[in-house]
């Protein structure tokens, strides 16, 4: 990032940080490897951001601000809620480490609070209660970070797998499988062969998941009419 003798804005901070994070991840991320970034000294950049927590609140801010703009809310509920969450992920997987950041953030920017709340309106009309609301959007939220932080850490062991060699990891996995003593058909070896193991972080595995839960508030709000 070209940024030398170029004043340092908050804008220009924010845009190196997507950077640095791209390069080495959010583990080793620091202020004063964005300040080597931007050419300049890490106190620099506290006039901007009083702490690296800070930086983060900013990024995860930024997250839902264009899954905001991006939320196209037609249909009935279940339908704007099933868009707004695949809206959400979609922004997730366009910014490095996102998904850990709203992991390790808490909602108090304005465009995370507009977000919740937005979800929260979907379901404003349903006949449950405000707490079973809040515990539903919790666990839509909860699941796309989930999600996406399992497929970062899955690509990881199968990189660390695959340099392991067939001794390794894998090696073991593939005979316990086949070694397995269960009562009953061996569904988990079956769905092995099947190749239905490369469904783990699939489209089709986050839509299946998703209308799941959907369909369990649902429920829930059915079993509240009664």
């Amino acid at each position: 990032m070209r940024i030398k003798n170029m004043q340092i804005t908050e804008q220009n901070i924010i845009k190196a940080a997507w950077e640095l994070l791209e390069q080495i991840g959010i583990e080793d991320f620091s202020m004063r490897k964005l300040a080597d970034l931007l050419h300049i000294q890490a106190p620099s950049l506290y006039w901007h951001f009083k702490s690296k927590q800070s930086l983060f609140q900013t990024l995860a801010n930024e997250v839902a601000k264009e899954a905001l703009q991006s939320a196209k809310l037609e249909g009935e509920w279940e339908e704007q809620l099933y868009d707004f969450v695949a809206v959400i992920r979609s922004v997730i997987g366009k910014y490095p480490c996102s998904a850990q950041l709203l992991m390790r953030t808490v909602p108090s920017e304005p465009d995370y609070l507009v977000l919740i709340n937005s979800l929260l309106q979907i379901l404003d009309h349903l006949p449950v209660s405000d707490s079973d609301k809040f515990s539903s959007v919790a666990c839509l939220l909860n699941y796309v970070i989930a999600f996406e932080l399992d497929k970062y850490e899955q690509r990881r062991v199968n990189a660390a797998m695959k340099d392991e060699g067939d001794g390794g990891a894998q090696g073991v996995f593939l005979q316990s499988l086949e070694n397995l003593s269960v009562e009953g058909p061996n569904v988990v070896r079956r769905m092995y062969h099947d190749h239905l193991f490369r469904e783990v972080g699939s489209d089709n595995m986050f839509r299946t998941g998703l209308k799941i839960i959907i369909a369990g508030i649902s429920q829930l709000a059915r079993e509240q009419q009664l």
